[in-house]
């Protein structure tokens, strides 16, 4: 994994170029197309320069409505076409902090939930409608960005499916997921984390205990794959049938992002 894939900021977190990577065919993904982040709502102005330089022509932004509302993006303003989807709750806390509301929270109880969101993203309605609205902006072509609220789950299963699509092989796919970990140096940062949960849950909390559900762990990618096949047969399929990327669509894909 190449260092240079992480592209530095003051306040925004885990922004990677995610092509590069070589298909079982012998082409290459592009790069500076395929970009993923973590949100953008405590950019800096210096960050928004940066970001309006890179000619990011759509974002996909998977984060639900109440996250979203309680920390908008200061990027990209109308520099960009911007993807939401408002289906839900306006506010309050998203499930995953309110998993960290129940009683005797440790490391198993949270790697378990984590295994339970990753194994109901791919049939939750709004990532089917964020999913299908990203491939379609990615046929259409040119440099596009896909985030959540951290950059590594939601959009980990997304990016997982952009590569895969795009021929590269599992190993690969699996190493940019990963990266997530160098990305985000979790340990340096764990303890900061740890504060503003305690303040914004008004409970303390074990660091031991979030550790698991903030960083990225390969199991996880296998659970939202093993639940994509069980449901809809394998991930082709649920690509192809479900977020309408067939054979004209993947052509356009390769053309777009492939050299």
């Amino acid at each position: 994994m190449t260092p240079d894939r992480l592209i530095p900021f003051d306040r925004v977190l885990n922004f990677r170029d995610f092509g590069g990577y070589d298909t079982a065919d012998g082409q290459r993904v592009a790069r500076g197309k395929l970009y993923r982040s973590a949100a953008f709502n405590d950019a800096t102005e210096a960050d928004i320069e940066r970001l309006h330089g890179m000619g990011i022509r759509f974002m996909v932004d998977l984060r639900r409505p109440e996250e979203r509302n309680r920390e908008p993006n200061k990027w990209p303003g109308d520099r960009a076409r911007v993807i939401i989807n408002n289906e839900g709750p306006q506010d309050g806390l998203p499930p995953h902090l309110q998993a960290l509301m129940q009683d005797d929270i440790t490391p198993e109880s949270v790697t378990s939930y984590m295994h339970m969101l990753y194994r109901e993203f791919a049939s939750n309605p709004r990532h089917i409608d964020l999913y299908r609205n990203w491939f379609a902006e990615l046929v259409e072509g040119g440099p596009g960005l896909i985030h959540c609220a951290a950059g590594k789950d939601r959009t980990g299963l997304g990016c997982a499916l952009t590569l895969m699509t795009l021929g590269v092989p599992e190993e690969a796919v699996i190493a940019d997921y990963e990266f997530t970990n160098a990305a985000i140096n979790l340990d340096e940062r764990l303890n900061h984390i740890h504060d503003r949960l305690q303040v914004r849950l008004g409970r303390e909390l074990d660091p031991e205990a979030l550790k698991p559900m903030l960083g990225v762990h390969v199991e996880y990618l296998r659970t939202a794959f093993d639940a994509i096949d069980a449901e809809f047969g394998s991930a082709d399929a649920y690509v192809t049938e479900v977020l309408g990327v067939g054979a004209r669509e993947r052509a356009a894909l390769r053309k777009n992002y492939l050299e």
